[in-house]
């Protein structure tokens, strides 16, 4: 395994290349045991060779020194997207030979299901370059139900009888019925899953979405991305942030030409969305960033304040979602654990149906980087939600303690 030449395997049945199957495994392997296949065909029976070629890996075993059976640590379900299908594959404890033959195996299992026109390679997942280079965004992040550990006992039953219920799909929803409202009919439109990008069509860019949710693993999101690369960019990234975590989204749009009047407009138009939807949200909030930095995650990410270093770093608090916020904001939408813990509503809170409420911190302008106004309507935000704010310290306690009371009375 020490050499870092990539290893090329054609099939050629008839005379003719079938199936190329292009694996730098010999690089990849030594620098960690995961990693993520890519099968790029349009052939009719490429899903069916993406199954069998799961089951083989699932097969792939060995016998380990002190005479134990080894296998694969995890491979997933086959992730489709239009014209490829991505695999992630944990090799676990397997050795060198057995990894080393893996190229070979992947071209004779596609060959075997038919599939007649192929390239297999391993992905090194990238930033999408573009997309973090434009100005100011509004961005609104979304929270959907909690389950079990660390919420309500019936979602996590609801889901167990129904793998869709898992899913972030409502989400997705309000996801696309967004995107579709801020995208440029001629900006093209692409999909992020795993470090790879893939060209859509504004009609398969739901479906596709909710392909890629369907089988894709906990902590892993799909990004939607329509823009002109220059100026403009709305994107819309659903999943989940870890595993406890519910259901998230993060919705990020810039303004042509960085137009504080059109920025503004577009944190309102998120507000708005939020309200619509509240009734069905654990947590909601509007911000404006300085940058498009980060719209390939759903979960919200500290960023340092202008003229001050942060004295402790606040936690995402992604698996806290009912109890706490990660940071004051323009706007948020705050669910009954939130007014639990404020003790009822926060001076300038409305009440929303379904025990929600929201809560709007000045104008959005003064958000925008630069304001004057700016940290004074941030101090304000954090003062009216002290009791929602904590340090990490703080937050991986409470992690501990609901895991400790939802635990069976038997492992505590």
């Amino acid at each position: 395994m020490g050499s870092a030449t990539p290893t090329a395997h054609a099939l050629s049945p008839g005379g003719s290349v079938a199936v190329v199957v292009v694996l730098d495994i010999d690089e990849t392997v030594p620098e960690r045991q995961s990693l993520t296949i890519e099968v790029r065909s349009d052939d009719a029976r490429a899903p069916t060779g993406m199954a069998a070629l799961r089951d083989a890996l699932l097969r792939l075993e060995a016998i380990g020194v002190g005479g134990e059976l080894l296998g694969p640590a995890f491979v997933s379900a086959p992730i489709p997207l239009p014209g490829a299908h991505l695999l992630l594959v944990d090799l676990g404890p397997l050795p060198a030979e057995n990894i080393l033959a893996v190229p070979e195996l992947l071209a004779w299992q596609l060959r075997d299901a038919g599939v007649r026109d192929a390239v297999v390679s391993v992905v090194r997942p990238a930033p999408v370059d573009a997309v973090e280079e434009l100005g100011p965004s509004a961005r609104a992040y979304l929270r959907g139900p909690l389950g079990m550990p660390f919420g309500d006992r019936r979602v996590a039953e609801v889901s167990a009888g129904s793998p869709s219920a898992r899913l972030p799909l409502p989400l997705l929803d309000m996801a696309l019925h967004w995107w579709h409202a801020e995208r440029h009919p001629t900006d093209p439109v692409s999909a992020a899953v795993l470090g790879v990008q893939v060209p859509l069509t504004a009609e398969t860019a739901g479906p596709a979405a909710a392909a890629v949710l369907s089988t894709l693993p906990t902590a892993t999101a799909v990004t939607l991305l329509a823009g002109d690369g220059a100026d403009r960019l709305a994107a819309a990234t659903v999943g989940s942030t870890q595993h406890g975590a519910p259901p998230a989204a993060a919705l990020s749009v810039v303004s042509p030409r960085g137009d504080p009047a059109d920025l503004t407009g577009r944190m309102r138009r998120l507000r708005d969305l939020l309200c619509a939807h509240a009734a069905t949200l654990l947590w909601a909030g509007v911000d404006v960033e300085p940058d498009s930095r980060r719209v390939l995650v759903p979960q919200w990410s500290q960023r340092p304040e202008a003229g001050r270093t942060p004295v402790s770093r606040r936690p995402g608090v992604e698996v806290l979602a009912d109890e706490l916020v990660p940071d004051a904001m323009w706007f948020q939408v705050l669910s009954a654990g939130h007014l639990d813990r404020l003790g009822g509503l926060p001076p300038g809170a409305t009440p929303l149906p379904e025990g929600r409420a929201e809560l709007t911190v000045g104008q959005p302008e003064q958000w925008l980087p630069g304001h004057p106004d700016a940290a004074a309507v941030r101090a304000r935000g954090r003062k009216l939600l002290a009791g929602l704010l904590v340090d990490e310290a703080y937050a991986w306690k409470m992690s501990a303690d609901r895991l400790r009371r939802c635990a069976p009375p038997d492992s505590r």
